[in-house]
């Protein structure tokens, strides 16, 4: 069900969440899921927008046929996914890093970094100090939620988020820093206005775009507070929701 029938129109841009939207646990999107995303990066651009790190939103670019702008790491890093480049990277202060990292590394059972542009698994292995995004895996989601609520919002921006192995991360970004920013950074590169967007997801982290595109679509299983701010709900994955609610919005305009 539509729940403002103000917002419907087509869209001038697509924005979409991987883990839980369009990619299931073993990371191969259905046929259906290919082919809307395929047909609607012919009519307006298209960017994934996720949690992962900047190399993996390239792939799975590649995978969609996408050539727009991509948003990785959570609105961090914005890159070319044809070169693999980072068009823009906001980075974490390093004072505020090392004292993630000093707080983090001890309880986490990984920590993943990225710093420069390159991947990093061994906190150790830091030398630019360049860092876009920390993920810290926890045993359980109270835990990585709880995380979330101890470091204040004017020195990192930090998520409770869940991969595709059920397995639960704290992802820490620079301040403001989530996918409404990187969204926005998107929309100014392809010349779209934000409330002309539309986006689709899940989790919690997603709730910042839905809060500034025009048109939100949930998926069935989302997280409740992503579900309190969506404009529309679709089907869940495993019934091609994503692909559905392209159809719909975009391709059967």
């Amino acid at each position: 069900m539509i729940r403002n029938p103000n917002l419907v129109k087509c869209p001038a841009g697509l924005l979409l969440d991987l883990d839980g939207t369009v990619l299931p646990s073993d990371n191969r999107p259905t046929s259906r899921v290919v082919a809307a995303v395929t047909a609607a990066a012919k009519l307006i651009p298209v960017a994934i927008a996720s949690g992962r790190e900047q190399d993996e939103v390239g792939h799975f670019a590649r995978l969609f046929g996408l050539t727009s702008p991509q948003v990785a790491e959570n609105g961090a890093t914005l890159m070319d996914p044809l070169t693999g480049i980072a068009l823009n990277r906001h980075v974490i202060d390093r004072d505020v890093a090392e004292h993630l990292l000093e707080e983090m590394m001890p309880i986490a059972s990984e920590i993943l970094i990225r710093d420069s542009g390159r991947f990093i698994r061994d906190p150790h292995s830091i030398t630019d100090w360049q860092i876009s995004i920390i993920m810290a895996r926890f045993s359980d989601e109270s835990e990585a939620r709880e995380w979330a609520t101890r470091f204040p919002s004017d020195s990192v921006s930090a998520y409770a988020t869940k991969d595709n192995n059920g397995d639960w991360y704290l992802d820490c970004t620079a301040p403001d820093i989530d996918k409404a920013s990187g969204a926005l950074d998107f929309a100014q590169i392809v010349g779209v206005a934000a409330e002309d967007l539309m986006v689709i997801g899940d989790g919690s982290n997603d709730i910042p775009m839905f809060n500034i595109a025009g048109i939100s679509i949930a998926m069935a299983d989302s997280a409740l507070g992503l579900l309190d701010v969506a404009t529309d709900v679709t089907a869940d994955l495993s019934h091609d929701g994503a692909a559905l609610a392209i159809e719909k919005y975009v391709l059967d305009y």
